[in-house]
């Protein structure tokens, strides 16, 4: 069955491709994910993915759109999450996601509006960036480098440390660190951590062509290492390792300092809108 959900993604959603175990593997399609379908016949042509108190996906093919196919789905999403004891819904971001928000470009449309009339609202954006490694190089970089900072890959020693810095940072992280398989990269400054990163040359997720993507996430700088451009220098070693590893290009997911990054290069590949919705009683 969860076939006929991955080719409606693709073809619903073209602008962020996944291969078939991706999709399955981030949706929990085929494990625990609860589906709302609209059939038409023997062909499925919406379905609904719920998270825990989440809209993970709304897909309706385009060639049944404006025909309240969508607009059922997303009333019987919220009716069964509502029974739950859900009192917020948000859109995508949680379990069972594949976006964080809801996709704003995609086929170039926006389709903020038909959540926004049915009561959803949100203050802000997230952006998926791009880096090509061909044109990137360090040493022209257009930003002083930190002084008395060294730089270098962690090691299981560093467990603790890392995991100290993370929680200073994001306390949300911590998990994501204590199970992280990827390389870190630690900024080190009087043997602290000052920075750190996670980067990987094969992370790529919304791949649009036959390049090796390379990625880094959960940059994150100790508050009191910040607004000496450790993180920003950081972030560009991290390009550099994973061009010198192979990386075409370099991809960061769901960001909000679009214009710090693009200092270092990273250009806006597309975008996503945060919104939430309070449930009635």
């Amino acid at each position: 069955m969860s076939t006929s959900h991955y080719a409606l993604y693709q073809k619903c959603f073209p602008d962020y491709p996944l291969e078939y175990e991706g999709f399955c593997s981030m949706t929990g399609i085929g494990d625990t994910a609860v589906l709302l379908e609209e059939r038409e016949g023997d062909r499925l042509v919406g379905f609904a993915l719920l998270g825990k108190s989440n809209l993970s996906l709304l897909a309706v093919d385009r060639e049944y759109r404006n025909r309240g196919i969508g607009s059922r789905l997303l009333q019987r999403a919220e009716e069964y999450l509502r029974e739950q004891g859900v009192k917020e819904i948000t859109l995508a971001r949680g379990t069972n996601s594949i976006f964080q928000g809801v996709p704003t470009d995609n086929e170039g449309r926006d389709v903020s509006g038909f959540f926004a009339k049915r009561g959803y609202t949100g203050s802000y954006v997230t952006y998926n960036m791009e880096l090509d490694t061909a044109t990137f190089d360090y040493d022209a970089l257009p930003f002083p480098k930190p002084e008395g900072v060294t730089y270098r890959l962690a090691a299981e020693e560093d467990r603790d440390a890392l995991l100290k810095a993370a929680e200073e940072v994001v306390p949300d992280w911590v998990e994501l660190y204590r199970g992280c398989g990827d390389d870190v990269l630690l900024a080190l400054c009087d043997g602290e951590i000052a920075s750190f990163a996670m980067l990987n040359e094969e992370g790529g997720i919304f791949t649009k062509q036959a390049a090796k993507h390379g990625s880094i996430g959960c940059v994150g700088t100790v508050p009191k290492y910040r607004k000496r451009g450790i993180g920003l220098d950081l972030t560009a070693r991290a390009v550099q390792i994973l061009k010198e590893r192979g990386s075409d290009q370099v991809q960061l997911l769901y960001l909000v300092l679009d214009k710090w990054y693009g200092k270092v290069g990273f250009a806006i590949s597309s975008t996503q809108w945060m919104a939430e919705k309070t449930l009635a009683d």
